[in-house]
C-alpha cells in the first residue's frame, strides 16, 4: 500500500462519541472528497465490514464560485485515486456535482452522510436537503466547517437546514466538535 498523498484536514477519528462504532456493514456517502483522507479514516473505521459500500462524490474541476486549488483539480484527482486503491472494491465514485448525482442514488439507503461540499451557504443548504432523502432514519449526517470563512457561509447553510429540518432529527443528537456539525435524522 502507498503511502497517503496530498492535504489531511480532519478525519473520522473526529466522529467518535457522536456516531456509534459500526459492526455490521454499512453504506456511507461523502460529498467532496479532495484527496480522500477523511473517506480513507471511514473505510478504516465505520466502513470496516468487507460489506460496507462507500459513494463519494466531488467534481475535482476548477469553477468560479471555488477558486481555491485553481489548475491543480486533475492532479489532486490523481492523488486521490492512488489513495483509495486499496478500497476500490467497495467504492463508487463520482466525479460531478452533488446536485446533478444525488438524485440518481436510492433514498433512505445510506447510514452515514458526510458533506463537505461547496461552502456557499445556498450549497450547503442545497447538499444538507438533498442528503437527508438519501439517509436512513436513525442515520448520521454530518455538517464539516461549521463556521468556516465567517457567519455567511457554512454557518448560515447548515443553520438554515437545522431550522427547516428541526421536527425531523433528534435534538439530542446535534452537536457539534472541531468545527463539524452531527445530525441524527429522526423521520
Amino acid at each position: 500500500m502507498s503511502e497517503f498523498q496530498g492535504v489531511t484536514y480532519r478525519t473520522a477519528d473526529n466522529w467518535r462519541g457522536f456516531i456509534p462504532e459500526y459492526t455490521d456493514p454499512i453504506r456511507y456517502l461523502e460529498i467532496g472528497t479532495f484527496y480522500g483522507a477523511n473517506l480513507m479514516s471511514v473505510a478504516k473505521t465505520y466502513a470496516s465490514h468487507p460489506d460496507s459500500r462507500m459513494v463519494c462524490i466531488d467534481p475535482w474541476i476548477d469553477y468560479g464560485e471555488y477558486p481555491e486549488y485553481k489548475g491543480e483539480q486533475d492532479a489532486i484527482y490523481s492523488k486521490f485515486l492512488t489513495n483509495v486503491s486499496s478500497i476500490s472494491e467497495k467504492l463508487t465514485i463520482h466525479r460531478g456535482f452533488s446536485h446533478d448525482i444525488l438524485h440518481t442514488l436510492p433514498d433512505n439507503s445510506f447510514d452515514v452522510i458526510y458533506i463537505d461540499g461547496n461552502h456557499m451557504p445556498e450549497y450547503v443548504l442545497e447538499d444538507g436537503v438533498l442528503s437527508f432523502r438519501k439517509l436512513k432514519v436513525g442515520g448520521y449526517l454530518i455538517f464539516d466547517d461549521y463556521g468556516w470563512g465567517g457567519p455567511d457561509l457554512t454557518k448560515r447553510g447548515i443553520d438554515c437546514f437545522l431550522c427547516g429540518y428541526r421536527n425531523r432529527i433528534d435534538s439530542t443528537h446535534v452537536g457539534i466538535r472541531f468545527s463539524q456539525v452531527f445530525v441524527k435524522k429522526t423521520s
